[in-house]
């Protein structure tokens, strides 16, 4: 292939990109890609998944390559992810809520969540953030503690966050979430989701009354 891209450079049909030097540590030989003007877009990226699936050559423990039968060297496969933040149903997925292992975890995807939903600007006022802290710990707490595994996601955390209906002419109406939590208190009072769902309504509280 080498060999065909430096042809079709020196004919004009190609142009060179040129490929970091740390490319060779992954057992890729190639010194340029090249982009044909006349292939569709993506050539060169299709053209880099095949050599990371082929993957560099296995060592030994002399860190020389190890070789097969036939003298040939042996390759360990690359095992590759895909994170497409354009085409989403092109993606492989991640789920944060597998990697919660305590209440420490739920507070960093918490804080990780609002820093990255801020929006540009100016920060909001602290008492709307502490209100936003409590709520999403609140809900995500009890996702990740009495939810089935399959629900434990952020479409379960959407699903409750919409179902959080208020009626400014009735206060003592109880939408499905505040349900939800009724019913968790009498199960165990002093869950942690429930501590910091009624320390977010008594802040609300707070703030309606003002």
């Amino acid at each position: 292939m080498n060999r065909e891209c430096n042809n079709r450079v020196r004919n004009g049909q190609y142009r060179v990109w040129g490929v970091p030097k740390n490319i060779y540590n992954l057992g890729m030989i190639f010194s340029a890609f090249c982009l044909d003007t006349m292939l569709p877009k993506g050539t060169v990226l299709v053209e880099c998944g095949k050599m990371l699936q082929r993957g560099t050559p296995k060592l030994d423990k002399d860190g020389k390559p190890m070789r097969n039968e036939k003298g040939k060297i042996i390759y360990e496969p690359y095992k590759i992810r895909v994170f497409n933040t354009i085409n989403f149903q092109k993606s492989m997925h991640f789920n944060p809520f597998a990697y919660i292992h305590s209440e420490k975890d739920i507070l960093k995807i918490v804080t990780t969540l609002i820093a990255n939903t801020k929006g540009e600007g100016k920060a909001g006022d602290d008492f709307w953030v502490k209100a936003e802290t409590l709520l999403y710990t609140a809900l995500i707490g009890y996702i990740y503690y009495e939810a089935p595994v399959n629900e434990q996601n952020f479409a379960t955390l959407v699903e409750m966050l919409n179902a959080m209906e208020v009626r400014e002419d009735d206060e003592s109406f109880k939408n499905a979430v505040d349900l939800l939590f009724d019913a968790l208190e009498q199960k165990d009072p002093d869950h942690f989701a429930l501590r910091q769902y009624k320390k977010y309504k008594l802040a609300a509280g707070d703030i309606c009354s003002k």
